[in-house]
């Protein structure tokens, strides 16, 4: 099995080295490996999982021709088993193994090792003078490598612009394609904020985060190390359709419109509940959009939640600057965390809240 492995992944693979004479150097022979950490999904097909990079090490100025080969085995193995890669001669000293190919590789080679598992493996290269018949090797290199088989079967929104937040546990699953199986869509109301994609409701790595230059593109992100934390950005709440394709990597969000908000809370010593969550006060809902309020305000503070969350980690409505006074023709912020903003009711009595997210203004009218 693993001469013929062996034979397919040289075939498959030798386009990645050109094989020109080349002119040697005077060099330390090194390896070098793009990541210490690779899980292998073969829906990722031919992108790259992980790319090698050699020095030519020294031919002493003979003017031979150098011969590479490249050997990978299991830490602790000693290389006495595992695969080998007869680069040749070449001035190209780069290997690129796609996704598919290693995951296919550490399935056949390593069938004792569970899929999903990380192991740790290391890779050398190891140079051959043609004249001289003199070898060099490189020091080892380690990386961590995992396979997974399966096409992904869920796929999860999180994040402050997602109904459910940063709660974990509570990640919003996205609905698959059947028909392509790698495409996963969701419809349904989103806050101003953040999110990104995971993989599962009960850990934040791997996940897909949002490509720093296409903001349409997906980044798998295994470990922290991968590639930063990006997320992609609600600039206003409404009704949404994300949809995502983990073969493709790429991801669209789409507007539909509809109403920013269902429900608008007030909270503070000025209200009747005033600062219990248990006796907040909720607003009316007379048309889309729009919020209202009729009724006893007491000297204090008061601020207007979206969301019920007693942990303080909603979205609520802020005055643009502390102790804001209330006017006819105000404006809010609507946001989840920042600057505590908050109104601040100096005569008390019988007031008229009208709140207008078409706008984003707030009217405050004392009868």
């Amino acid at each position: 099995m693993k001469k013929i492995l062996f034979f397919l992944l040289a075939t498959a693979l030798f386009f990645s080295c050109e094989r020109p004479e080349q002119p040697v150097q005077e060099e330390p022979l090194a390896l070098t490996l793009s990541t210490d950490s690779v899980l292998c999904l073969p829906i990722y097909k031919d992108l790259p999982a992980l790319e090698l990079a050699w020095t030519a090490g020294t031919n002493h100025g003979t003017g031979s021709a150098i011969s590479y080969t490249i050997e990978m085995d299991t830490v602790g193995a000693d290389f006495a088993g595992g695969l080998k890669w007869e680069i040749g001669r070449t001035a190209n000293r780069t290997l690129v193994l796609g996704h598919k190919q290693l995951a296919d590789t550490l399935a056949l080679t390593y069938p004792d090792i569970p899929e999903g598992q990380f192991t740790s493996f290391e890779w050398r290269v190891r140079a051959k003078v043609l004249m001289s018949g003199e070898e060099q090797v490189s020091e080892p290199q380690t990386v961590r490598m995992a396979w997974r088989a399966a096409m992904l079967t869920d796929l999860y929104l999180v994040g402050d612009a997602t109904p459910n937040g940063w709660n974990l546990g509570r990640a919003t699953p996205m609905i698959i394609d059947m028909t392509t199986l790698s495409s996963f869509s969701w419809t349904g109301q989103m806050h101003k904020g953040e999110f990104k994609f995971l993989l599962t409701d009960s850990t934040w790595l791997p996940c897909y985060v949002r490509d720093t230059l296409d903001e349409n593109k997906m980044i798998y992100r295994p470990t922290e190390e991968t590639y930063p934390d990006m997320k992609w950005y609600i600039p206003k709440t409404g009704n949404y359709r994300i949809e995502a394709d983990v073969e493709a990597l790429t991801m669209t969000v789409t507007y539909l419109g509809g109403e920013a908000y269902s429900h608008v809370y007030m909270i503070g010593d000025a209200t009747p509940g005033g600062w219990s969550w248990d006796n907040i006060t909720e607003l009316q809902h007379p048309e889309a959009n729009i919020f209202t309020y009729q009724g006893m305000l007491s000297a204090g503070e008061l601020k207007f939640p979206t969301e019920l969350k007693s942990d303080w980690s909603g979205e609520m409505l802020y005055a643009p600057t502390p102790d804001c006074a209330p006017t006819e023709n105000g404006t809010f912020e609507a946001r989840t965390g920042g600057a505590d903003n908050k109104w601040r009711i100096t005569v008390p009595g019988q007031y008229q809240i009208r709140i207008n997210f078409n706008d984003t203004t707030i009217s405050f009218v004392k009868l």
